[in-house]
């Protein structure tokens, strides 16, 4: 193996490709800056900025509910979303094997924000 030497020669190839690399680095930059047109501030001018202290309306949904509620001897389960109720399951059940006042408050409905608690309820009464 050879002893790597500082001669006249290496360094002239060292400095050739250092001269070499910032010649294309400055080439490159001088492309991208070609007329004034910088890209970077370029691609940014097309953007709305919108100052700190705007407030902006933040536009939701309304939430959408479930509801159980027992109608004409059968409990339904409705889902309520964005003004309109949309019936998703029913299911016949007895009035007479449940207590009168599990069946008053089902009769003017249950509310639930997630489907799970409102299946759970129609299941114990199902089953």
């Amino acid at each position: 193996m050879e002893k790597f030497n500082f001669n006249r020669r290496n360094i002239t190839i060292i400095a050739s490709y250092l001269f070499l690399t910032a010649i294309f680095f400055i080439f490159g930059l001088l492309i991208g800056f070609h007329n004034g047109d910088d890209p970077i501030l370029k691609e940014a001018s097309n953007t709305v900025t919108v100052p700190d202290n705007t407030l902006l309306p933040v536009i939701t949904a309304p939430p959408s509910n479930y509801r159980v509620i027992l109608e004409d001897g059968e409990l339904r389960l409705y889902i309520d979303e964005n003004g309109i109720s949309r019936l998703i399951s029913r299911e016949e059940i007895s009035e007479d094997s449940y207590p009168v006042s599990d069946i008053a408050s089902l009769k003017k409905g249950l509310i639930f924000e997630t489907a799970d608690g409102a299946i759970s309820l129609m299941e114990n009464f199902i089953s």
